[in-house]
């Protein structure tokens, strides 16, 4: 076993530790702070790289503190729960620092000063209104280990709420829970805020049985805490829901109300789909809501283009403002909801179509449609070759959001190519005790 004694002069994207060798190769280990001294193993070696596992910690930092998960090192999810969450924030901001100052545009080095401090999350443990466990060995539910497909079981995970704990509890001690659990590969479980219970998506490979079924609905009747199940598959559509006797819930559908986001109609509720996409951290949700309606500054007329829009997170509030919004997403469901919570709120100045982004872009450029802003919300690769369409599509501003740090600045390089300037940077801390850290960006013809 090759040990070397390294100092880790930085937390680099992916939540990683960078440090040098006396030779100069770069090493990068994880579960390290800023500053400190450790005896690292060698583990892996890539041709610009190694990969380093910390054997020993000679000098802490001292933010360092005693992980509260008794799975962390193992599982693979929280990588930065052993640092206080105030060094979290640090460490997330300088993570976007250093991207930046490392790009070859000038005007990305030169926008460090537009960066403001990460909004911090309202709390750091049980924000998770979601959590997809992994099965195996016949209905043992947990997280994969760090870029591994081993299972790490778990009874509970600190970053959900007491009630999908509550529910992972139930998983395992009831009958029909065991039994439909060690049917599946994955399940799923989200909670909806509207009832504050559970809804559990079973993932099989084929479809249930009508044994499964009535399993799946005496679960759900004899749980406190689940209100719904269903099951999924590749090879079928959403199955359920089952349990629902009393029909006291809405078929597949789940909503939060937000009630504290600035300038909105106090009875604001927003639904989507059981096992489509919502932001999993709902609190922090407000804060970035409220700050990309302050970068969009829209008033009552204005054009609006909300890109990968799901079920209307930002264009239903830019809507309620009194923008005039096009909201663009590929997937159905979202689409399906979006259409749902306009007609709800009322919008008839908020449409809705499902269509692939780069198609719709180059459409609306067909018919030379331009918007006074435009709101991009991408999955974690980002926007690759949209900058151009992007250009011609908007009138005066564009509303980034990131949820990776590395794509945001390829991005952000390509739009200032296409003549957008930086305007304002806010990171948002939607994920505690995880590298990940949301960005929102405003920039400008």
């Amino acid at each position: 076993m090759q040990l070397e004694t390294i100092n880790i002069s930085k937390i680099v994207n992916g939540g990683y530790g960078f440090a040098h060798l006396a030779t100069g190769q770069v090493v990068l280990v994880r579960q390290v702070l800023p500053g400190e001294t450790v005896i690292v193993s060698i583990e892996e070696k890539k041709k610009n790289y190694l990969f380093g596992q910390v054997r020993q910690i000679v000098t802490r930092h001292p933010a360092r503190r005693t992980p509260p998960c008794p799975y962390f090192g193992e599982c693979g999810g929280c990588d930065l729960q052993h640092g206080e969450y105030v060094g979290q924030l640090q460490i997330k901001k300088d993570v976007v620092v250093d991207l930046l100052s490392r790009s070859n545009r000038e005007e990305l080095r030169n926008s460090l000063s537009l960066l403001a401090e990460p909004i911090p999350a309202p709390a750091e443990f049980a924000y998770r209104q979601r959590l997809r466990l992994q099965v195996e060995g016949g209905g043992v539910l947990g997280f994969h280990r760090f870029r591994s497909h081993t299972l790490i079981p778990i009874k509970a995970c600190l970053l959900a709420g007491a009630t999908l704990n509550s529910t992972l509890v139930a998983l395992r001690a009831a009958p029909d829970g065991r039994k439909l659990t060690s049917l599946a590969s994955e399940v799923e479980l989200q909670e909806n805020p509207r009832t504050g219970k559970t809804v559990v998506i079973f993932r099989l490979p084929r479809k249930p049985r009508p044994a499964e079924i009535l399993a799946a609905e005496r679960f759900a009747r004899e749980s406190d805490t689940v209100e719904r199940v269903f099951f999924a598959g590749e090879q079928y559509s959403l199955m359920g829901p089952y349990g629902d006797a009393e029909g006291t819930v809405a078929g597949n559908v789940l909503g939060i109300h937000y009630p504290a986001v600035a300038g909105l109609p106090e009875d604001l509720e927003l639904h989507w789909e059981a096992g489509g996409f919502c932001q999993v951290n709902l609190g922090q949700n407000r804060a970035l809501i409220e700050t990309v309606l302050d970068f969009c500054q829209v008033e009552k007329g204005r054009s609006v283009l909300d890109l990968y829009c799901g079920m209307g997170n930002f264009a239903i509030p830019l809507a309620l403002l009194g923008a005039e919004v096009l909201g663009i997403e590929g997937q159905g469901s979202a689409i399906r909801m979006a259409k749902n919570n306009a007609a709800r709120a009322g919008l008839a100045h908020a449409r809705f179509q499902q269509s692939p982004i780069h198609t719709a872009c180059s459409e609306l450029l067909a018919r030379g449609a331009r918007f006074d802003c435009v709101v991009i919300d991408p999955p974690r690769q980002g926007a690759p070759d949209l900058a151009g369409q992007l250009a011609a599509l908007t009138g005066e501003r564009l509303v980034y959001i990131s949820c990776d740090p590395a794509t945001l600045c390829r991005d952000l390089a390509d739009l200032i190519e296409h003549g957008f300037s930086i305007r304002k940077i806010q990171p948002i801390d939607m994920f505690p005790q995880t590298h990940h850290i949301e960005t929102v960006v405003l920039l400008e013809k």
